[in-house]
């Protein structure tokens, strides 16, 4: 049960991280569509506040521009006839009957121009009903034209400019509210005299911006929040402002501020202004020949509506995508990933010593079959490891029964009772052997003849069964030559020589071979490159021979020196002084020093030999024992 948990967590994992993967992918193309989307809505949203700015202004500026010709064309009539006010007079009908949608046309004259007329002369010629035309002289005190804003407007032009004013109630002329295109008037000495002037009707214009705004007025709907239903904002709207903002069509929206920014410009792009604190997308444009200015708003909701409507359908879809992809993937990925769970299962029975459980079969050749093989080989693998190490252990086993009794035959041949003569008052002796391994190279031996205690301490180059086999070889030498001869450099020869021949390991020995006489206290001695020993508290003075072993037929040098009684002689090998401790620093000769030279001079052998023992291990701890330790304690009573 363990397992199959195990194996649906490795599914999941896979699943999980695959899906975030795809997630993180998905992140960012839908980020990358949805700021495409929103560009693409406010590129829209421009692209169409242009259409509209540039449709309703070429309009007014095609309307304009006819009127234009038309006043052109009348304008240079009555100036040809300005001496003859009849023929002015016919000039207008003349005009209104061309240009029947126009409200009405006046001609102003500057004060007195004719002295019969009086002081105010303005002629306004309109249709009195659908087919008959009436023409009135309204300039008089009451009708003061001479202060009103178009004719000023129209006095102040060049020769050959017209321009559109913006909406006025007139009174007397066309008795509604119109706007007025006008020109200047000139005599034939190129003198202005007056201001012509066509009233137009600009409803249509209303109309027009009206039929606009209502085709986006669905779209606000769909915009606007159901659950705030109390939402009055406008999201698009046409305005037409005058050179003082005040309103010509359209409803009057734009803050103070915002007019004056927005006449500042002769065009507006596309530009982000706050209309109550609401943000809001500027487009602008100034009306050729006139004071006009189209403004055109769009709300930055309407402008990313389309962005955002896009940008939901997208993200719904890709949802729904999502959620199909992840249950799909996770179904492919459990199916890709059952042969593993069969393996994990072979391998689980595998893993409990069935070596034989039997690994399943798959059809196709991928990764998961080359696994399977790997399986297989390794199965095999270990049936036969577990084999070999059953084989390679019951060989250890004997092995180590082998070197047991290696060790067993190895301490019998030493001398291993202590006090090894307890008859004798005159000599005290304490020997030990802590070989590194099962069996060590070290050695010692000593025994009594006529009163003489010849004794031998060595020490053999390596380690383990080699050394353990040349010890052996060692010990008997020394108790064959001394029944030959009671001195130790004679010995030392005889042994090296022995050793010398067929030695093609180059194993070598190092060795102290010493004849104490035990009545007289007469030391001789031999020492073969080995460790001087300590009599009592000084060290022997031993001459540097070499080691046994290594060159036949070479002399040794022995030596002599008294013994006085109660002294004790210490031997040791190299184990001692190169013992370390965990900082691989070794014991050494200096604390070997210390610990005799701290001892009582009549010591016992015994205690001598476990004092020096205790140091040692003290010393080095658990640190893992690197070389054979041999010592051994003669005292001279």
């Amino acid at each position: 049960m363990i397992v199959n948990m195990s194996k649906s967590k490795f599914s999941r994992r896979i699943t999980w991280r695959v899906i975030l993967i795809m997630s993180l992918f998905n992140v960012l193309i839908i980020g990358a569509v949805i700021l495409f989307d929103l560009g693409m809505s406010r590129f829209e949203s421009k692209t169409r506040a242009q259409h509209l700015i540039y449709g309703i202004s070429g309009k007014l500026e095609a309307m304009v521009s006819t009127m234009e010709i038309a006043a052109t064309n009348n304008v240079a009539e009555i100036e040809n006839n300005l001496e003859c006010p009849e023929k002015v007079q016919q000039a207008l009908v003349h005009e209104l009957q061309l240009n029947p949608f126009y409200i009405g046309c006046a001609v102003a004259l500057e004060p007195d121009y004719y002295a019969s007329q009086g002081r105010w002369y303005e002629l306004y010629t309109s249709f009195s009903d659908s087919a008959h035309i009436e023409q009135k002289q309204i300039g008089s005190a009451q009708h003061d034209y001479f202060n009103q804003d178009w004719y000023q407007k129209g006095l102040n032009l060049e020769k050959g400019k017209g321009y559109l004013t913006a909406l006025y109630l007139d009174k007397d002329g066309g008795k509604r509210i119109v706007s007025t295109y006008v020109k200047p008037i000139f005599d034939r000495q190129d003198r202005k005299v007056g201001v012509y002037g066509i009233d137009i009707n600009i409803n249509w214009l209303e109309n027009a911006i009206i039929n606009e705004e209502n085709k986006f007025k669905e779209i606000e709907r769909l915009d606007n929040d159901p659950n705030n239903p109390d939402d009055d904002d406008v999201y698009f709207f046409i305005q037409i402002i005058d050179s003082k903002g005040r309103n010509i069509a359209g409803s009057k929206l734009i803050d103070d501020n915002i007019l004056q920014t927005i006449l500042k410009k002769d065009s507006i792009a596309f530009e982000k202004m706050t209309i109550g604190d609401i943000n809001y997308s500027i487009s602008s444009k100034r009306i050729a020949n006139t004071d006009w200015t189209l403004v055109l708003a769009q709300h930055e909701r309407f402008v990313l509506l389309h962005g955002y409507f896009l940008a939901c359908v997208i993200l719904f879809f890709m949802t729904i995508g999502g959620i199909v992809i992840f249950f799909f993937m996770r179904h492919s990925i459990r199916r890709t990933i059952r042969p593993l769970r069969y393996l994990s299962d072979s391998a689980h029975e595998v893993a409990h010593g069935n070596f034989d459980t039997p690994l399943p079969i798959f059809k196709h050749q991928d990764e998961i079959t080359e696994l399977r093989d790997s399986f297989d080989t390794m199965q095999q693998s270990l049936k036969q490891y577990v084999d070999d190490l059953k084989e390679a252990t019951a060989a250890k086993a004997s092995i180590e029964s082998e070197l047991k009794v290696a060790h067993k035959i190895q301490i019998s041949m030493l001398p291993k009772k202590f006090p090894p003569f307890p008859t004798r008052k005159d000599i005290e002796l304490y020997g030990m052997l802590t070989p590194a391994k099962a069996v060590g190279g070290d050695l010692y031996d000593f025994f009594i003849n006529d009163d003489k205690l010849f004794f031998c301490i060595g020490d053999v180059s390596g380690k383990g069964v080699p050394a353990s086999l040349v010890m052996a070889v060692t010990r008997t030498l020394f108790r064959n030559v001394v029944t030959h001869t009671v001195h130790p450099s004679e010995m030392v020869r005889i042994m090296n020589n022995d050793m010398s021949n067929g030695n093609d390991e180059m194993m070598f020995v190092t060795l102290f071979v010493g004849v104490l006489d035990l009545k007289t206290g007469h030391l001789s001695y031999c020492n073969a490159g080995h460790e001087a020993p300590y009599i009592g508290h000084s060290l022997l003075s031993c001459h540097s021979n070499l080691s046994i072993g290594l060159i036949p037929d070479r002399d040794y040098k022995g030596q002599e020196t008294e013994i006085a009684h109660g002294t004790t002689i210490f031997i040791y090998t190299d184990g001692l002084t190169e013992a370390m401790n965990a900082n691989k620093k070794p014991f050494g000769k200096d604390r070997v020093k210390e610990i005799v030279t701290a001892l009582p001079p009549d010591i016992c052998p015994q205690i001598m030999i476990e004092t020096m023992a205790e140091a040692v291990h003290q010393y080095v701890g658990d640190t893992e024992q690197s070389d054979d330790l041999t010592m051994l304690a003669i005292k001279f009573v």
